[in-house]
This record gives C-alpha cells, sequence and structure tokens, in this order.
C-alpha cells in the first residue's frame, strides 16, 4: 500500500511537470545522477548473468523513488505551511508505532508469556521491522520538535524529551541490534550538529535520556539488554563469520564474476547459489546457529550496487551519495532538514546491515526522506513565455 501511494505521488507530479512544463527538479545534481542510475540499469538489464526479465524489471520501476523525492521536495512541501504538516503526521506515525510497540512488548512479556528467544517486535507492521522504522524516522520528526519548543518556552522540552525517551524505549525493546546501535549514533551526531545552540545542549541531555533508558530497559528485560549490548559486541568481534559478514562476502564474489556491471538487477538471489555453499547451521553443544551464504540481495547497500551493478554502477551511487550531501549543505541550519539528512546517513551507514535499497519499503521511506531533505532548496523555475 506503502509503494502504492508514493508511485502514485510520483506520477502526478510527472503529469504535473508535463501540463506545466515544470522542469526544476532536473537543476538538482542528485536527481540527474539518479536518472543517470536509471539509464544505466536499462542498458546494462539485458547483460544479467541469470534473469534479464528481473534486471529490466527492477530497473523499469526504480524511477518512481526519485520521482517520489523530486514530487515531495520540488512540489508538494515547498511551502513552509505543508511540510510542517507533513512533518507532524509523520511524527504523529512515529510515536503511534512506539507505543504500539511498547503495548506489544507488555503484551508479549508479561500477559501472555510465550515468545521466541530473542524476542523480535512488529509494532504496527507485518514484519518485524518497527525498530529499524523508527530508528529512520525519528530524526526529522526530532527535528521539527525542537524548533517547535525553541519557538516557544522551555517547558517545550518536557514533552519532547517524553517523547524521545518512548521512541527510544521502542527501539531498545524491539530486538533489533542495527536499529539501536544506529539510534545511538544518531543521537550523538544530531548532538554535535543540530544547528541550534540552546538546542544542542537539550540534545546532550538527550543523550543522557538514552542511558537511562537504557538502564530501565535493563531492569524491564535483561534478555532485551543482552541481545542488545553483548549480542551485538560477540558479533561485532567475528563479524567475518556470521550470516552478514558471509552474505558480504558472497555480494563481492557474485560482482566478482562481472566487474564493470554486475551480475544485473534482482539477480544476486539467482546467481549466488550457483557459486556459494548452500546455507548450514552449526550446531553446539550449547549454541546454535544458522549461518546463510545466500539471500534475495547481500545486505549492505555499497556490497548490493557491486554484485549487481559493478564497479560501474558502484561509482554511479556513491556520485549520487555525493549529490545529496551536496544538497543537504544549504540546508543545515535547518533542524528538519539536518534530522533528514541524518535519517539518510544512518540508512546508508556502510558497516551495518541494510534492507535491500531497491525494496518497496526501504525506498519509500529513504526516497521520503531525501524529499523531505531538500524540499526548501530554492532552486530557480524557468520561466515561461506567455
Amino acid at each position: 500500500m506503502t509503494d502504492v501511494g508514493g508511485s502514485l505521488v510520483a506520477l502526478l507530479f510527472l503529469i504535473h511537470g508535463a501540463v506545466n512544463r515544470d522542469t526544476v527538479a532536473l537543476r538538482a545534481w542528485w536527481f540527474r545522477l539518479a536518472l543517470v542510475l536509471w539509464v544505466f540499469m536499462l542498458a546494462t538489464a539485458p547483460f544479467a548473468l541469470a534473469s534479464v526479465s528481473d534486471a529490466f524489471s527492477r530497473a523499469g520501476t526504480f524511477i518512481r523513488f526519485p520521482m517520489l523525492a523530486a514530487a515531495l521536495g520540488f512540489w508538494l512541501l515547498t511551502e513552509p505551511k505543508w511540510r510542517d504538516r507533513y512533518v507532524a503526521v509523520l511524527l504523529a506515525i512515529v510515536l503511534f508505532s512506539a507505543v504500539w510497540a511498547l503495548m506489544e512488548w507488555y503484551w508479549v512479556t508479561r500477559i501472555v508469556q510465550s515468545y521466541s528467544h530473542p524476542l523480535r517486535l512488529t509494532g504496527p507492521f507485518d514484519d518485524r521491522k518497527v525498530g529499524i522504522f523508527l530508528t529512520k524516522t525519528m530524526f526529522p520528526c526530532l527535528g521539527f520538535a525542537l524548533a517547535w519548543a525553541a519557538a516557544g518556552s522551555m517547558r517545550r522540552l518536557a514533552p519532547v524529551g517524553v517523547g524521545l525517551f518512548l521512541v527510544l524505549l521502542a527501539i531498545f525493546l524491539s530486538g533489533e541490534r542495527s536499529a539501536f546501535l544506529l539510534a545511538g549514533l544518531g543521537l550523538l551526531i544530531m548532538a554535535l550538529i543540530v544547528p541550534v545552540p540552546g538546542l544542542r545542549r537539550f540534545m546532550r541531555y538527550g543523550l543522557l535520556i538514552a542511558i537511562v533508558g537504557a538502564v530501565v530497559a535493563y531492569i524491564l528485560s535483561p534478555a532485551s539488554f543482552d541481545r542488545q549490548i553483548g549480542s551485538t559486541l560477540g558479533t561485532l568481534s567475528r563479524l567475518s563469520t556470521t550470516s552478514y559478514g558471509l552474505l558480504w562476502q558472497s555480494g563481492v564474489e557474485v560482482g566478482e564474476l562481472s566487474p564493470a556491471v554486475g551480475a544485473g538487477g534482482k539477480n544476486f538471489r539467482d546467481v549466488c547459489p550457483e557459486i556459494r555453499s548452500p546455507n548450514i547451521r552449526l550446531r553446539g553443544t550449547d549454541y546454535s546457529e544458522y549461518l546463510e551464504f545466500c539471500s534475495t540481495h547481500p545486505h549492505n547497500a555499497y556490497i548490493e550496487f557491486f554484485a549487481e551493478h559493478g564497479v560501474i554502477g558502484l561509482v554511479i551511487f556513491l556520485a549520487l551519495v555525493g549529490g545529496f550531501v551536496a544538497a543537504f549543505l544549504p540546508q543545515r541550519m535547518d533542524p528538519v532538514a539536518v534530522g533528514a539528512g541524518l535519517g539518510i546517513l544512518l540508512i546508508l551507514w556502510p558497516v551495518v546491515p541494510h534492507g535491500s535499497f531497491f525494496n518497496n519499503w526501504n525506498g519509500v521511506v529513504f526516497w521520503s526522506l531525501v524529499g523531505l531533505m531538500v524540499s526548501r532548496v530554492a532552486l530557480p523555475r524557468p520561466c515561461r513565455a506567455g
């Protein structure tokens, strides 16, 4: 449903641009680079190593994502009141998801008392992704809330702190280790770069809130604390022999089969089993671990680009990331844009597992953040004669 809505917005923006001859998006370097990536994916699809049809399907539908970002940034959210309303709705969704996750945790652990270990929460979604969703979307909401607090009295910081505490606690109890690590990293970065000195001081208090939340989480659920801290440290110490490390190695090996243009979009899932060992389960006297050598994607955006689009595709992607940075710089005094840019940074953080860059749900969230980040970039619109 989310993808349908995003695709509809992209289509309407395309119609709007054609009818009004509005080419403002083409003046943005990040959008031009996204178009270059799209054309490259289409041009190289016939050379896919396994399924040409899958490669064409992925290439053909990718364009809806940058179109969605352009629609938000250069059409729908160009007026401050509409952008504020958009972020206010997003904030309501984030808080609702956090409260749902906390209620789910209480229901499962305290009332039903029957669940698999380690506990992973779903929140309002049909999959176990509430933690990473909150991490990706909380920072533009936090920037919005901080700007609201700065516009009034300091007493407004109290509800902001309570909301931040609930979201961080939900992320911690969700059982998603990368989400928890990225949320902590994001708080640290925002405490250093949020553009209002008084709010920067509050963000340092936010780090204290995170620590207090971790203590509360330990008291409430020692098992969750052990998974988020002890298990994470153990995984990092032997990353190359975990499922994620093995998937990253598989991605590199698949890319090496066709270094220039890769195996083709959506072809990792087909090519990998042909060159790698099957998935195995290791069993010991006191442990059981399932190791994946192959999956639907390598779980890292950079390796995914190399595996499926080769060195050329990876270079275009890195240039696109550079385009995002260039678009962010004029916005760095805007707390909402800072938060959206931080969400993009955390999604692209290189040394953590990623969802597929081309996945419908991941794509809508990521490119919506791009659109929000660039929504106040003043690009000149061409004058029409007559």
